[in-house]
């Protein structure tokens, strides 16, 4: 059995852990933890171990360009402050706390080494929150905020954990010199990045202006994009994470302005399979990895390893509710202007905010990317214990605050505050009132008397549409009433022409080709009107 057959196993768990998160109420990064720990007692994944530096490149560029692209640069902007103090300050402060506790519990570990535990589990899990407030309506300002810290806190902290590594591996390590450094490497990272992205987009543009814009080669290209800034990046002696993170900012702007409609369907499909696949991988072997990790621990250590697990928890999540009250509160007290933009925040919202500070995917990819020896040959020390201790750490945040988090939300009366809601009805207002403006214009030179009165009737839709997103709830309530019926119409409608295309294939009138034609279409009219529904949930 090899490799062939553990990547075939793992993605089959991946699938079939998936459809069993549709049907119990428990957070999916819990079910598939529990999972590879299931795996783990089996005889093709026992001896399941990933060498640290493929672990790394393989899973950390794609997940962390993917976080970059999607999230809201406005709103990410509109919240840059309390994301920065997180993302930054409260990086520092577990780095240094995590890291000056466990040197203190074992004073044989070198300070350096237990400065690389703290930077590993200081990022948060975007994907763990996601998972588990996916359900839950929460104010905007808090998604962004939770998941803008995220994003950058996978990047401040990881480029902490590889200083703090490349002190135990060298063996030196100057405080001033590290600083300016980091500094130097982070921000460097980040303009490779910007700069990369920009050729790409430049790249994909000539393709598409050559007629070579074909949405699979487009994709390809996407998906390798987050790689040649990693890559770039560290072969300059840059920040990799940095680079990756100011890459997928830039592309998700840059995107949405370039890519055609076929490449962004295409895209945003695959990238959604392989960023599931690759966070669903990531905590299988997490589960794999800790069973492994806990077979190694004498059995007279492990309550002590088990309590130090719980404790160095409970330490990083008083340290982050320790933070984030001040963090909110001194600046809008000691600036006006921070006062008259924000305001005060209600304490309830602050505590979700504190509370959500799950760890996951990124955590176990810096652990596991941990080296096997120093430049001398050494074993790394205490690699083991290192990531014994982060795994506790993921573990138990995902189970005591992830579980907690959605009756922590109801019990605190967090609602949503419906911006996202209406920010969508007056763009499809506004879009509608300009489409039907467009067919009025182009009304004028028409003579034909069929596109004549084909325009009208794309008229009259338009103007339904506008006059349902600018009703009141009363009126809208009786118009979605009468959509929905329009709907129930047009889907039967479309299953009759799909049975009878069937039909005509099996009696063979007609060929699989033709039959993958027709399909085609039916499926983008059924998604058009599929979708109108789907928002208005």
């Amino acid at each position: 059995m090899g490799i062939i057959e553990i990547t075939l196993g793992l993605l089959l768990a991946v699938a079939l852990v998936g459809a069993l998160g549709k049907l119990v109420p428990v957070p999916l990064p819990i079910l598939q933890v529990a999972a590879g720990i299931g795996l783990s007692f089996l005889p093709l994944f026992e001896s399941l171990e990933v060498p640290p530096d493929v672990f790394f490149l393989l899973f950390i560029p794609p997940l962390l360009f993917a976080e970059a692209w999607v999230i809201p640069k406005r709103d990410l902007l509109g919240v840059l402050r309390p994301v920065l103090l997180l993302a930054f300050g409260l990086v520092l402060l577990t780095v240094v706390a995590v890291g000056y506790l466990v040197h203190w519990l074992f004073p044989s570990l070198p300070l350096a080494a237990a400065f690389a535990l703290g930077a590993v589990i200081s990022p948060t899990d975007a994907v763990a929150v996601s998972a588990v407030t996916e359900k839950l309506k929460v104010p905007a300002r808090m998604t962004t905020i939770l998941n803008g810290e995220s994003l950058i806190n996978d990047a401040s902290g990881l480029v902490a954990f590889k200083f703090a590594v490349a002190a135990v591996v060298t063996g030196a390590f100057s405080w001033s010199n590290g600083a300016l450094q980091l500094v130097a490497v982070s921000g460097g990272g980040f303009a490779v990045g910007l700069a990369l992205a920009w050729a790409i987009g430049k790249l994909r543009g000539r393709l598409v202006r050559f007629c070579i814009g074909d949405p699979t080669i487009q994709t390809v290209i996407s998906l390798l994009t987050p790689y040649a800034a990693y890559l770039a990046a560290e072969s300059l002696g840059l920040g990799g994470i940095l680079a990756v993170v100011g890459a997928g900012l830039y592309a998700g702007v840059d995107d949405s302005r370039r890519v055609d409609v076929a490449t962004r369907t295409h895209a945003w499909e695959v990238w959604t399979m392989l960023t599931y696949v690759f966070n669903g991988l990531v905590f299988l072997l997490l589960g794999v990895g800790l069973h492994a990790v806990v077979e190694r621990v004498p059995e007279a250590n492990a309550l002590n390893l088990v309590l130090l697990g719980l404790g160095l928890s409970a330490a990083v999540i008083l340290l982050r509710m320790a933070w984030v009250y001040p963090a909110a509160y001194l600046p809008p007290l000691l600036s006006r202007r921070v006062r008259e933009r924000e305001g005060f925040q209600a304490p309830r919202a602050i505590f979700v905010v504190g509370w959500a500070g799950i760890r996951g995917s990124v955590t176990l990819a810096a652990a596991l990317s941990i080296p096997l020896a120093t430049a001398t040959g050494a074993p790394f020390p205490g690699r083991e214990l290192l990531i014994l201790l982060a795994s506790a750490v993921i573990v138990i945040t995902l189970l005591f605050n992830g579980l907690t988090l959605p009756w922590l939300i109801r019990w605190l009366e967090i609602r949503g505050d419906g911006i996202a809601q209406r920010e969508e009805r007056a763009a499809r207002l506004a879009t509608a009132q300009a489409a039907a403006l467009a067919i009025r214009q182009e009304l004028l030179r028409l003579s034909e008397p069929g596109e004549v009165a084909y325009a009208r009737a794309l008229l009259e839709e338009y103007e339904r549409r506008a006059r349902h997103h600018s009703a009141n709830a009363e009126r809208r309530s009786r118009i979605d009433a009468a959509h929905q019926a329009e709907r129930r119409l047009r889907l039967a409608a479309l299953r009759a022409e799909r049975a009878e295309l069937m039909q005509l294939r099996d009696t063979e009138v007609i060929n699989d080709e033709v039959l993958r034609i027709i399909q085609s279409d039916l499926d983008h009219v059924e998604a058009l009107v599929a979708g109108p529904a789907r928002h208005a949930r």
